[in-house]
């Protein structure tokens, strides 16, 4: 998103500036959700990963930013096993998302359709499968925020399938 021209801010769940990911590596934040209020972006993105997608689901901050998100009609992109954030609230109720496919049975019954795809789109909400469908998610949210062309040319600087 950052090659796209756009602003990204990676805010930590936990006081601590550094996070770890599902594989152990350290990841810096910018700041964390406590200090973000009820600032509005125009893209929320929760990271996938098993232990992210456990503090993404019962985490109630980022329950209430989800469901901001999706109530103004800003984008909101889940990645992998994060898709079951959407449970708790009923926040993909009649929705058409996918997830890493080992979370499918707990995803499946709160929403609309689980589909078997990289990338699916239903109006704001974004979601995609895992990292290997990180890339494609990655240039439909650059389409998204920064247009068609520059999503496309994106593609082609990094060898990478275009998106519609």
């Amino acid at each position: 998103l950052v090659r796209a021209g756009q602003q990204v801010l990676i805010a930590s769940t936990t006081p601590l500036p550094q996070v770890l990911g599902s594989r152990g590596l350290p990841l810096g934040a910018h700041t964390t959700l406590d200090a973000l209020g009820d600032r509005a972006f125009d893209l929320v993105y929760l990271p996938g990963g098993m232990g992210s997608a456990t503090t993404m689901r019962d985490d109630a901050r980022v329950q209430a930013l989800a469901a901001r998100q999706l109530a103004s009609g800003r984008t909101l992109a889940i990645i992998c096993a994060s898709a079951i954030a959407l449970v708790p609230n009923g926040l993909g109720k009649g929705r058409r998302v996918t997830s890493f496919p080992g979370v499918r049975a707990q995803v499946e019954p709160h929403v609309g359709a689980w589909l078997d795809q990289a990338v699916v789109e239903d109006g704001n909400l974004v979601t995609s499968q895992a990292a290997g469908t990180a890339m494609a998610l990655g240039l439909t949210l650059a389409r998204r925020l920064a247009g068609g062309e520059i999503s496309a040319k994106l593609a082609q600087d990094m060898l990478a399938t275009p998106v519609a």
